[in-house]
């Protein structure tokens, strides 16, 4: 009977520390999130390192550590906690968005496109690092490759002038403005007044002049 009841007793020790280690890990991530949203990224920082020293996931202490010092502008520290988190789930994209952020924010395009790479081997099909990778090249003068990422950016969302747009241009600038001339017939449909839409037009259709863009409606 006392054994029984001493091990009756071990467990519910084990249970109340248990309960008591979830609650220090919830409570620190806590702080954490009102910490950010109060512009204290330090002290968010704070919160989510006692996250992880109480015991929390490894991989999400390291992840919203990289985002915090995003934030607060320590972009070395924000690539040494998002390439942790990428090493803990290789699969996962965000470290690597996370990392086009910084490199985005410090004007490093070469590490932009770099980063984008690898977000795209993880999801060839993620559309917004499609198109920021394009105009990195595209800015490089690689309309070639620009253009792959713009025609797989462009045909995920047919509708969305900005892929269309920046798909037409790269085939101008290969010399292929014949096969630009509908993507510039559907923006001077939908979106007249876009940026560079009327000069697209007019290399797309020599000789045909597009009608005057309608009044702004704002």
């Amino acid at each position: 009977m006392k054994t029984h009841i001493l091990i009756l007793a071990f467990a519910c020790v084990t249970a109340a520390n248990a309960a008591e280690k979830l609650h220090a890990i919830s409570e620190a991530w806590q702080k954490s999130l009102t910490a950010e949203a109060n512009s204290d990224y330090a002290g968010a920082l704070d919160s989510v390192l006692a996250f992880k020293s109480a015991g929390g996931e490894t991989y999400l202490a390291a992840v919203r550590a990289g985002w915090l010092s995003y934030l607060s502008k320590d972009y070395p520290k924000a690539i040494q906690y998002y390439t942790t988190a990428a090493k803990q789930e290789p699969r996962a994209i965000t470290p690597h968005l996370g990392m086009m952020n910084v490199y985005q924010a410090q004007t490093k395009p070469e590490d932009v496109l770099r980063a984008a790479r690898e977000v795209l081997k993880i999801d060839q099909y993620h559309r917004s690092t499609l198109l920021i990778a394009g105009e990195i090249l595209f800015n490089q003068q690689d309309y070639r490759k620009a253009e792959v990422f713009f025609e797989r950016a462009y045909k995920l969302m047919p509708e969305d002038p900005l892929g269309m747009s920046w798909f037409g241009w790269a085939q101008i600038n290969q010399g292929q403005a014949r096969m630009a001339a509908p993507l510039f017939e559907k923006l001077m449909q939908i979106n007249p007044q876009g940026y560079m839409v009327h000069e697209g037009f007019g290399i797309t259709h020599p000789g045909l002049m597009p009608p005057p863009p309608p009044p702004d409606q704002r």
